[in-house]
């Protein structure tokens, strides 16, 4: 059925035996492309004429999330149920079974890695990356960075804020999705524990987490209104089209048909440089700097509106500590 579009309906993609016949029996006729697409048309009123729903299938269905796989699931398990005349008792399981699975994703990523931690973990690029840290502690404007990059991060992916509790995951579920997945391969371009988190309300933001070889990405895709779109990245690489790209870099991006003012910004905070994307950056104005870092504030707020705001525990405010014991800050 593909399951490409929201609108597809699965008498359109269904078939029976009967109508498989006879388009094999259409296709040894040596009908031209006209006479062949006629008689097919044919063929499918009637199959659609035909009232035993029991005879008709699907041959193929793309399934491409966890909620797609369970909801199939659970819908071809109630079909047997009404089949046998049994009560259909699964859908209502569906807010708990996609908690369970969303639980095993989590444990499988451990999103409560730290940027700061995986850049540790014996990667070449740990010493650059420890030395632009070092560079931040020496000035002012590297520290206000430094902390509002740790509440960008936060926001970006929640598992990495032990100052909340977090609601049981069934109930902040009915409001966000979670999706990830991690890629263990311990050479190439991958190393263990990489991975992506993404958190999202699909009618207004997403948020992704990525862990890499030698690098991470915290990322902010905001919909303002329609066709307009605010994103924002902080990322470590020492890839780029550009010498002055390598670095820890924070991105602002305005973009869709729809956007009043479409800005494309990349400021390096470790070598101090600003540009567009895909351009030589020059050193940055404090016009630049400024308004990168009122954005990143901006961003952090957006973020947290969807992830922290919808996940955290409203009804008691005390602190959970993410202990070596193994506490965790998702909880079923």
């Amino acid at each position: 059925m593909d399951g490409g579009c929201k609108g597809n309906k699965p008498i359109d993609w269904a078939t029976d035996e009967m109508y498989e016949k006879e388009i094999e029996k259409y296709i040894d006729q040596g009908l031209n492309s006209l006479e062949f697409i006629a008689k097919c048309r044919t063929a499918k009123r009637n199959f659609k004429r035909r009232k035993n729903l029991d005879d008709k299938y699907i041959k193929t269905y793309h399934i491409d999330s966890k909620e797609g796989l369970l909801i199939f699931l659970i819908e071809m398990k109630n079909y047997y149920l009404r089949k046998n005349k049994l009560p259909e008792t699964e859908v209502k399981k569906y807010d708990e079974l996609i908690a369970k699975v969303s639980f095993i994703v989590l444990e499988k990523i451990n999103p409560a890695i730290s940027a700061y931690d995986w850049m540790q973990g014996g990667v070449k690029n740990r010493n650059i990356y420890n030395a632009a840290l070092e560079r931040d502690k020496k000035s002012e404007i590297g520290k206000m960075f430094r902390n509002a990059l740790l509440n960008f991060d936060k926001a970006v992916n929640s598992f990495l804020n032990d100052s909340i509790e977090f609601d049981d995951m069934e109930n902040y579920l009915k409001k966000l999705k979670i999706t990830g997945d991690v890629y263990d391969y311990s050479d190439g371009e991958y190393r263990e524990g990489c991975c992506y988190l993404k958190i999202s309300n699909p009618e207004i933001c997403s948020t992704t987490y990525y862990r890499k070889l030698n690098w991470f990405t915290f990322k902010l895709m905001y919909k303002l209104g329609d066709n307009q779109y605010f994103n924002v990245l902080h990322y470590f690489s020492q890839t780029g089209n550009f010498e002055s790209d390598k670095g820890k870099v924070i991105a602002i991006d305005y973009s869709g048909s729809n956007t009043i003012s479409k800005i494309d910004i990349r400021y390096n905070i470790t070598n101090g440089k600003a540009g567009e994307n895909y351009k030589e950056k020059t050193t940055a104005t404090q016009e630049q700097i400024s308004f990168v870092y009122n954005e990143l504030l901006r961003a952090t707020k957006y973020a947290s509106s969807i992830t922290i705001e919808n996940m955290k525990k409203k009804t008691n405010n005390k602190q959970l500590a993410l202990n070596k014991g193994g506490n965790k800050l998702w909880n079923l």
